[in-house]
C-alpha cells in the first residue's frame, strides 16, 4: 500500500519503522526542520527516511498549492501522521 508519512522525532521514527516492517511503500516523508532552541535528544525521522531512500521534505507551510499538488502526485492510498506539528488543510486530507 502506498503511503505518505508526516512525522517528527522519536514518534515519527517508530511509526515509519512500523510501516516499513509491515510492508508499506512509503512514497515520501514530510517533516519539520529542527528548532535550534530545542536540544536534540530525540532521533531524526528525516535521517531514518534518508537511510531508507525515502524522499524527505520539510516545507515551512505544507498547506500551499505546491505541496498539496506534490502529495497528490505521489498518489498515496493513505496518509499517516506521527507527531507532525501542523494542522493539515482539507485538500490534503
Amino acid at each position: 500500500m502506498r503511503a505518505v508519512v508526516l512525522g517528527y522525532g522519536g514518534m515519527g521514527c517508530a511509526g515509519l519503522e512500523a510501516l516499513l516492517e509491515s510492508g508499506y511503500s512509503v512514497q515520501a516523508l514530510f517533516t519539520h526542520t529542527d528548532d535550534p532552541a530545542e536540544s536534540q535528544w530525540y532521533p531524526s525521522v528525516a535521517e531514518l527516511a534518508a537511510r531508507k531512500d525515502i524522499p524527505v521534505f520539510a516545507p515551512d507551510d505544507i498547506n500551499t498549492p505546491l505541496w498539496i499538488n506534490r502529495i497528490r502526485q505521489l498518489d498515496p492510498q493513505i496518509l499517516f501522521s506521527f507527531y507532525y506539528r501542523k494542522m493539515l488543510c482539507p485538500e490534503i486530507l
